[in-house]
């Protein structure tokens, strides 16, 4: 990257799989000042081993007293937004995964705080008087054929978009073996998967007005949170979209599919190395069939990209606060609704 974007000290916190994978991707991407921050000593032992990580901390205020200029929060979903409150407050720019949040709670604080530049207390950085460029780790809406799909949709190829239909399953044992001592089996369990979510709002571009759901634990995957998630979101009274999220399919299913007025757009992704586009315009009469060659890391080199090139540029990062709040609104109306057996406004 030529415009200087990774000429920068970053900060990553909290060393597990995203963690891991976000040092490789700097790395790839030319940053040569990452630090990393975990609780484990043993995780900081293996980022220093792996990827020659000199500055490692086990403290995240310690680390934040090294003065990093951007901070990537790969931590447990419930830290996200205090940690993120944080490092801004020390003047940094921050990447944080999804989900943004297990609540509402703190998200207006965030953005205030994102507006704000940095205590006068704290040596500033150069700025221009602005607040710090936060982006949410969406990730999906960098993939290749999700792009293209979204490119026909605005071409309209299809007509006006009527229906989306994202699902998402796959068999948690394989993906986290060591799922039922992790966070992910205390409070998130599928919602975790809410790349779906994300999709079905960046897919409909407006904000939705009731969502209806179910989950539970429905398999013998032994969780205590939810395993399976069925949810419908309405925009208006012409579009709606269906969501399915699980973790106990055997065999990995990644799908959305967009209906309209004039046609259908399938997008098949089970395997990483491979997705399936699938296009049938009325005008033709046709499915017409697209294999595209895709690699995971993809995904991440291109959103990490964006948020370094964001940083330098002190432009606005392709996926904000706002598409990270919405994502999450959804989520809990979802878990609203599966309580109360009602369908649930999005707040």
């Amino acid at each position: 990257m030529a415009d200087g974007s990774t000429k920068r000290s970053v900060l990553v916190v909290g060393m597990g799989s995203i963690g891991r994978r976000h040092t490789r991707i700097l790395r790839e991407l030319g940053v040569s000042d990452i630090r990393a921050c975990d609780t484990s000593a043993e995780r900081l032992d293996a980022a220093r081993q792996d990827f020659g990580i000199a500055e490692t901390y086990a403290s995240f205020e310690e680390a934040l007293r090294s003065r990093p200029q951007a901070v990537f929060v790969c931590s447990p979903t419930a830290l996200h937004v205090e940690q993120a409150l944080a490092a801004l407050a020390a003047g940094a720019d921050v990447f944080i995964e999804k989900p943004l949040s297990t609540s509402l709670g703190g998200i207006e604080q965030l953005e205030a705080a994102a507006r704000t530049p940095p205590s006068a207390i704290l040596p500033p950085l150069q700025r221009g008087g602005r607040g710090g460029v936060v982006m949410v780790g969406h990730c999906f809406r960098f993939h290749e054929g999700l792009l293209r799909a979204k490119k026909m949709i605005e071409q309209g190829r299809i007509g006006r978009l009527v229906s989306i239909r994202c699902m998402v399953g796959e068999y948690i044992p394989d993906v986290m073996p060591s799922y039922k001592t992790m966070y992910i089996s205390q409070y998130s369990g599928a919602y975790e998967l809410m790349h779906e979510i994300d999709l079905a709002l960046w897919f409909a571009n407006q904000a939705p007005d009731r969502v209806i759901a179910i989950d539970g634990s429905a398999s013998d995957v032994g969780m205590r949170s939810p395993d399976l998630v069925e949810a419908v979101i309405r925009f208006g009274e012409r579009l709606v979209a269906s969501v399915h999220l699980d973790f106990f399919q055997r065999a990995r299913r990644r799908q959305t599919e967009l209906i309209g007025t004039q046609g259908t757009i399938i997008v098949e992704f089970a395997r990483w190395d491979r997705c399936v586009l699938s296009v049938y315009e009325a005008s033709t009469g046709e499915w017409v069939v697209q294999e595209i060659t895709t690699d995971r890391d993809d995904l991440f080199r291109a959103e990490d990209g964006a948020f370094l090139a964001a940083c330098a540029a002190r432009t606005v990062p392709p996926v904000t606060i706002a598409d990270g709040r919405l994502a999450v609104s959804v989520m809990l109306a979802a878990q609203e609704s599966s309580a109360s057996g009602s369908s649930v406004a999005p707040r």
